[in-house]
């Protein structure tokens, strides 16, 4: 977490509260004394941090853990309060537009799937949103002043600190203001990253790359998007392309070059089954999810179009490791889905790279988009501070 270096004496406070915090959120349950070792503040200042935290509900005491080896050492584990606070999710793309409602441990509340036809039109699509998030709400009687932030994650290319998509091929969408077609409609945050780096976020913060700096992960959808963790910050480049990797060329089954997108995405499964159309998105992602679907069922045409895909994907693994060597290399997705497409990938992988590597740095990350959009509202609300926003209140009072 990449947070602005503090400098009066109040953004020290900030600053402590949001590192105490952070420890509890992502490595609770946890010991007063071990918080205090691991981001180097006094046991009496994180006892005074770890009071008003209780006192506004953000936290609670939990169970009694054992942080020593020594006899009768053992003390309270401060865990998140779940109910505390919430957080809202909305995920945007050719497949589908999924409203979310969670709790503070990411477990979803409520949520609601919107399949729109106008995907071009961009305030169509997040004004609708917007509204779906507000009924959703209002129907299970949540006070939206807990909700700290609600994170929006969208196909292609984000400028988060604008709130801005700066290009989202699939969708047809160019400089495009989330908040100004969003804020009107909600009177909390709202928050904007791709689907791959908010994948990336809630697997170093909840899942299989928890306490990993270097991730590398690719969503294998109708086309690619790769979120990069290198040395704990993700990497976003010049306009905010880095990780746009489907033009990277890799061979075919032939051995000719051909974009990733198009010999190993779900463009490629598709064309193969139905040739190259000039079909809506919405229509391409939902013969990608019939292929998947034929292939469970043993069609061999799809199989054979799902393992051929599957087998070049590997070569771009093989060039991104050699790029980067991390420590882990998930992938997702829709098409990790298919157990054809993912044994396929296994398969070449162990070729170019090793068992060792297959077995110790690959990984198929399953998670939903509702799980990241909602993650990349917890991340960003505890680094702006939407969440210390009250305890600062009281302090001021």
């Amino acid at each position: 977490m990449i947070l602005k270096m503090p400098q009066t004496r109040e953004e020290v406070g900030e600053s402590n509260r949001r590192r105490v915090l952070a420890e509890i959120l992502f490595h609770g349950p946890i010991a007063r004394a071990k918080i205090a070792n691991r981001v180097r503040l006094t046991q009496a200042t994180v006892s005074r941090i770890t009071r008003d935290l209780i006192k506004a509900e953000l936290i609670e005491e939990g169970e009694v853990i054992d942080e020593s080896n020594r006899r009768g050492r053992r003390f309270i584990g401060l865990r998140i309060n779940p109910t505390g606070r919430f957080v809202a999710g909305i995920s945007i793309n050719v497949f589908r537009q999924n409203i979310t409602i969670a709790d503070l441990a990411n477990g979803i509340i409520a949520t609601k799937r919107l399949q729109l036809k106008k995907m071009s039109d961009p305030s169509y699509v997040l004004s609708q949103s917007s509204e779906a998030l507000s009924i959703l709400i209002e129907e299970h009687d949540i006070d939206s002043s807990r909700i700290v932030g609600c994170g929006v994650i969208i196909t292609g290319s984000m400028n988060p600190k604008d709130c801005m998509v700066h290009r989202s091929s699939l969708l047809g969408w160019d400089n495009v203001s989330v908040t100004a077609h969003m804020q009107p409609y909600l009177d909390f945050p709202v928050f904007l990253d791709s689907i791959p780096n908010a994948k990336n976020i809630t697997a170093r913060g909840y899942g299989v790359a928890k306490g990993c700096n270097n991730v590398a992960l690719l969503n294998a959808s109708l086309a690619f998007g790769c979120s990069l963790i290198v040395d704990g910050h993700l990497l976003r480049g010049a306009q905010f392309v880095s990780g746009m990797v489907g033009e990277m060329l890799v061979p075919d089954e032939k051995g000719e070059l051909i974009s990733l997108d198009d010999c190993a995405g779900g463009f490629a499964v598709v064309a193969s089954r139905f040739g190259k159309t000039t079909t809506s998105g919405h229509t391409r992602g939902q013969r990608l999810v019939d292929i998947i679907a034929l292939a469970n069922k043993g069609d061999e045409n799809a199989i054979s179009a799902l393992e051929k895909a599957g087998s070049c994907l590997a070569f771009a693994i093989s060039n991104i490791s050699a790029l980067l060597r991390p420590e882990l290399m998930l992938l997702s997705g829709p098409l990790i889905h298919s157990e054809h497409y993912c044994s396929a990938v296994k398969k070449r992988v162990i070729e170019l790279l090793g068992a060792e590597f297959s077995k110790q740095s690959l990984r198929f990350y399953l998670v939903s988009d509702q799980e990241a959009a909602c993650s990349l509202a917890l991340y960003q609300s505890l680094t702006f501070g939407h969440m210390t926003n009250e305890v600062r209140s009281r302090e001021v009072a």
